[in-house]
């Protein structure tokens, strides 16, 4: 019989078990880093999703080399990046906006998918939908892990604003949204007082997801 020498890169399912609290606050630390650090590149209120996301990653891969403590050595950032689906292959994959992984036990990564808020074309209805908060309820993104997070960006009026837009907005859905419990403030890092946690049931994996919500000021 042949031997088999197939190697997987298939992160732990137990990883955050392990190591949560820490893997969450340096993944927010390197989005708030590469946050500021892109601020100044949006020029337009209507700037395009992946142009933002663009800007951010490419950030973080600079702090990640340079300016950095000690523990930025262990991770990596990409974008609009394939990942693993048992139903898809290809470019067909799934396509998350920004993945962080660490090399620590297991390789586990933190997802993240973006949308932008602003009136008049981008309102809190389409960051809930299939393709923005749905895209983890459904398990299509992040089935093997028990939290993810939404990027909010923001492009019009404040982010207290939007915060409440949403939350509102999920508590409508919550049916839809399969809301296990009241939304409640999660402060992770200082730099992000406004963020926030909702939890969602997953019919179809059998696991629930926490989903942390940040909103990033993106307004030129």
């Amino acid at each position: 019989m042949k031997a088999d020498h197939t190697i997987t890169i298939k992160p732990s399912e137990i990883y955050f078990g392990i190591y949560r609290s820490q893997f969450r606050w340096q993944v927010h630390q390197l989005i708030a880093w590469g946050h500021s650090s892109a601020r100044h590149r949006i020029q337009s209120n209507n700037e395009e999703e992946p142009n933002i996301t663009g800007y951010i990653t490419e950030a973080i891969k600079a702090r990640l080399i340079t300016n950095r403590p000690l523990w930025c050595q262990y991770y990596s950032v990409r974008e609009d990046s394939p990942i693993e689906a048992s139903d898809r292959s290809g470019r067909s994959r799934p396509r998350p906006d920004i993945i962080i992984e660490t090399y620590l036990g297991g390789r586990p990564e933190y997802i993240f998918e973006a949308k932008r808020l602003r009136i008049n074309g981008f309102e809190a209805s389409k960051y809930i939908d299939s393709d923005g908060m749905g895209c983890f309820i459904s398990g299509r993104y992040a089935p093997r892990y028990d939290e993810a997070a939404m990027l909010g960006y923001i492009q019009s009026d404040s982010l207290t604003h939007w915060k409440d837009q949403v939350k509102k907005t999920i508590n409508e859905n919550a049916e839809q949204l399969c809301l296990e419990s009241p939304q409640y403030d999660k402060t992770v890092i200082d730099v992000f007082p406004l963020e926030w946690v909702s939890e969602h049931k997953r019919v179809n994996l059998g696991r629930s997801i926490t989903i942390y919500h940040i909103l990033l000021d993106c307004c030129a």
